[in-house]
């Protein structure tokens, strides 16, 4: 069980995680909208981004990450597909060593993890690399990737923060 000082920090990191995103996703000149709870939960999108043809995707925010480690949620606690199966376009995770958010398309992602990701389940969460890891009385699927994976993918960029905060 996750405990309340562990979930309040959680989220308050992701919350300036998603601010630090707007900014730095309309300095790129898009219109960010924030998705309804319901797209937030079912689809895994945390904004729609949107440029002036108003062609628009949808992007799911990722902080609280440690440095050069990305954890990867394949299946979520209540057993339904996780946030890589969900409808984002793209995820973007806040990455403070790189000055920015590490952008990757969701599919992208998906593909590499398929391919590089044994389906050996660990007890031990640090043994989690590019092996599935199982919360204790958890029916999530998760897996550990490195920032260094992710520069592999053609689609990795870096959106640099929005220098006046």
């Amino acid at each position: 069980m996750i405990s309340k000082n562990r979930k309040a920090y959680s989220g308050a990191t992701g919350r300036v995680a998603e601010v630090r995103f707007v900014r730095a996703a309309e300095e790129k000149g898009l219109q960010v909208t924030k998705s309804s709870r319901s797209d937030d939960i079912h689809k895994h999108v945390d904004y729609w981004l949107a440029m002036d043809n108003n062609r628009k995707w949808g992007v799911d925010v990722k902080g609280n990450n440690l440095p050069d480690e990305i954890w990867v949620e394949i299946q979520n606690v209540g057993g339904n597909p996780g946030w890589l199966h969900g409808e984002a376009s793209i995820i973007a995770f806040d990455m403070p060593e790189e000055g920015g958010f590490s952008v990757v398309k969701r599919v992208d992602l998906l593909e590499y993890v398929n391919q590089n990701v044994s389906s050996e389940v660990m007890k031990n969460k640090r043994d989690a690399y590019k092996k599935l890891y199982q919360r204790k009385d958890r029916q999530d699927l998760i897996t550990n990737v490195h920032l260094r994976d992710l520069r592999k993918l053609e689609t990795y960029r870096v959106w640099k923060y929005f220098d006046d905060y």
